[in-house]
């Protein structure tokens, strides 16, 4: 009689249990959390659950490591209380503990997305011109790397974006691979809050940007007019640092202003560096400088991270810089980098690559262009 009372308000404990938590969140990696009074903020669930010992408790996990959420349908969950029965024995055993029900924060995050567009033009009887007949590819790589953690005032955001493009102009074996396009560029934010919330940082801003492969006169990849090279590896580099303060009132959008800002400037290859190609400043002895120091004055960036429901992430930067403030719609620098991601199936996605870069003392109205439209995988880890 005993033994039948003791299995009766096992019974009705689980039932109880089941049909007090009526929302379920589900964690990557197949977990799931029964849970009550779900709360969204911008990075984090907050919610209420039962706990081993039938306490309810609060708790919360951060957005990025939930695949979705369940609302108002009561779900039992047959790993929290498991009933063994052996011969006449019940016996009720807890196998989710209370630290256990949250999964720990990771706080470094790592993304990476390749791309890629292949092209064909193909004319023949043009009435106006030439026939056109072109093979072209495109390839991207962005690379992320990020620590963030609840409750501390450091965080740290690493990327790397690099855009490879060749093309060759007719179809004929006397034409050679030509470079279109081939930009590393890397972005770094390091700041320090300066409350807990780390609305307000104190950062410093590192922009570092090359080419990676030798190329020779004409754009190609050998020296087919015996000019020599004239771009490769740090030949020339581009590094801009701007320490400043930080305005972050959510993990979305970002403001950096910085009072003062430099540019390090060279070119790594002697032989590149003697024709004067991106350096035509003269040392002492009457040779083309290999290195220079700019100063940029203030500078300002705007940063924007959006993902919306999985099917859409947005990854916005734009720098604008000038030696003199007040003076900015006249002598500034505009840099930006727009990506836009849409998703057509698990981790491939369509994506939108635009470039924006300009000269304010010349035309603030006609920066540079590119774009590119390509094919990419992305994954998160």
């Amino acid at each position: 009689m005993k033994t039948f009372l003791l299995a009766a308000v096992l019974l009705l404990f689980t039932s109880v249990y089941a049909h007090a938590q009526t929302d379920t969140i589900f964690v990557k990696g197949n977990e799931q959390i029964l849970c009550t009074n779900i709360k969204e903020t911008a990075d984090q669930y907050s919610f209420k659950y039962l706990n081993a010992k039938n306490k309810k408790l609060k708790s919360s996990i951060l957005k990025y490591l939930v695949d979705s959420v369940k609302y108002y349908v009561p779900v039992v969950d047959s790993n929290s209380v498991l009933i063994k029965k052996n011969k006449m024995k019940t016996v009720a055993v807890d196998t989710i503990a209370a630290s256990e029900l949250q999964p720990k924060e990771r706080p470094w995050r790592f993304t990476a997305a390749v791309g890629v567009n292949l092209g064909s033009v193909l004319e023949f009887n043009n009435p106006i011109g030439s026939d056109k007949k072109t093979l072209s590819l495109n390839t991207s790589l962005d690379v992320g790397l990020n620590y963030r953690k609840p409750g501390r005032r450091f965080e740290m955001t690493n990327e790397l974006h690099y855009l490879f493009g060749i093309q060759k102009e007719g179809l004929s074996g006397g034409t050679h691979l030509q470079r279109v396009q081939d930009n590393l560029a890397t972005l770094h934010d390091i700041s320090v809050g300066l409350g807990k919330k780390n609305t307000w940082n104190f950062n410093v801003i590192l922009k570092a940007s090359t080419s990676v492969f030798e190329i020779f006169d004409g754009d190609y990849f050998k020296d087919f007019t015996s000019f020599g090279r004239i771009k490769g590896f740090a030949s020339p580099y581009d590094i801009t640092v701007s320490p400043g303060i930080k305005y972050q009132p959510n993990q979305s959008f970002r403001i950096s202003l910085s009072p003062y800002s430099f540019q390090l400037y060279g070119v790594k290859n002697k032989e590149i560096s003697n024709k004067g190609i991106f350096i035509t400043d003269l040392d002492a002895s009457g040779n083309y400088k290999n290195f220079i120091y700019k100063r940029l004055g203030a500078e300002v960036n705007f940063w924007f991270d959006k993902k919306i429901k999985e099917w859409l992430d947005m990854q916005y930067r734009l720098s604008f810089s000038s030696d003199y403030f007040e003076n900015f719609g006249k002598n500034g620098l505009m840099d930006g980098l727009f990506i836009t991601r849409i998703k057509i199936v698990k981790d491939i996605y369509i994506t939108h690559r635009l470039s924006l870069s300009s000269n304010l003392a010349r035309d603030f109205w006609k920066p540079y262009f590119n774009q590119n439209i390509m094919i990419s995988y992305s994954k998160s880890f």
